[in-house]
């Protein structure tokens, strides 16, 4: 903050809430609060009668500028809010998400904050953030001592998402359905039977290209952002079972493509309706595979392990 006033990034006559303060830096108002009285004791910033700072002298002649904070080029740390409309929380969570994702199959793990604070040079507050919203996806947990904990994941836990699976994800491929290009459903197809037919070799790569192909991509172009997430967090089986090729070998996959064939069948033709039935067909009998490849991965150990997580159990 001193920088930024010093270099007139914040311009004099600039009104300071702690409020909007913390929001621009995405932490908490305790720590900004220090800070600006820090300041105004420099006599960098002056306390306002009403609430707040003004950047400079208070001036009873005028009234400080309101300014939206997020409108100021501000030079500030990696790990507080940017310009580029990126929170902090948001540059770590899909690698810590995948950290954690990879291992619990294995066992239960303990998370260290201070661990993930120092392996991607983030704020104590970014990791608290990013630990908050993988509680509330479920994934991880705290103990009796309050020590955050990730693991096991089970059948029970695999039968839990795919409820909500079959729920969602058939409904999610009528809507995206009407917006779909003929040319990625036909790559898509193509792609299959190059498989299926020995044109192609398949590998993890190649594997999981097609899961993607049908899962994520098909998806995409529906248009409601919260069910894309939503069912996002349910498609744990893709993480199962690209650990079971990784650590086993390729599973067999002859069944699954063509019951990704059947779906896309239906999706050339437009039959969104038949495209969501067939993919219920597909996702449960992939199901039954995938927690049968769940309880092969859980007598393994975890080959690669975050330096964050310590496994307990």
């Amino acid at each position: 903050m001193q920088a930024n006033i010093e270099s007139g990034n914040l311009p004099a006559g600039t009104r300071l809430l702690v409020s909007a303060v913390a929001d621009r830096l995405r932490v908490s108002r305790p720590p900004v609060k220090r800070a600006l009285d820090l300041l105004a004791a420099e006599g960098l910033i002056a306390p306002l009668s009403s609430q707040g700072y003004v950047v400079g002298a208070a001036n009873a002649q005028s009234d400080p500028v309101r300014t939206n904070l997020h409108g100021l080029l501000l030079q500030l740390p990696p790990e507080l809010g940017s310009n580029q409309g990126q929170v902090s929380w948001e540059r770590i969570f899909a690698a810590v998400e995948s950290d954690i994702l990879n291992c619990i199959p294995f066992g239960t793990f303990q998370i260290s904050e201070a661990g993930i604070g120092d392996y991607f040079d983030v704020s104590r507050t970014v990791v608290r953030d990013v630990l908050s919203r993988l509680d509330a996806r479920g994934l991880i947990g705290k103990d009796r001592s309050s020590h955050w904990i990730a693991g096991p994941f089970g059948a029970r836990m695999l039968d839990n998402a795919h409820e909500v699976r079959r729920l969602l994800e058939p409904g999610a491929l009528v809507a995206a359905q009407p917006q779909l290009e003929t040319a990625m459903l036909i790559e898509a197809r193509a792609a299959i039977d190059a498989v299926l037919t020995g044109n192609a070799a398949l590998s993890s790569k190649t594997l999981e290209e097609l899961e993607t192909d049908l899962h994520v991509t098909a998806l995409r172009t529906q248009r409601n952002n919260y069910l894309q997430l939503a069912v996002q967090l349910t498609q744990i089986s893709l993480v199962i079972n690209r650990l079971f090729d990784n650590y086993i070998g390729i599973h067999q996959s002859d069944d699954m493509l063509r019951e990704h064939a059947l779906v896309f069948d239906h999706l050339l033709l437009g039959d969104g309706a038949g495209a969501a039935v067939a993919l219920g067909h597909h996702l449960d009998a992939e199901h039954v595979r995938t927690r049968a490849r769940l309880k092969v991965l859980s007598v393994f150990d975890a080959a690669e392990i975050a330096p964050y997580l310590t496994r307990i159990h």
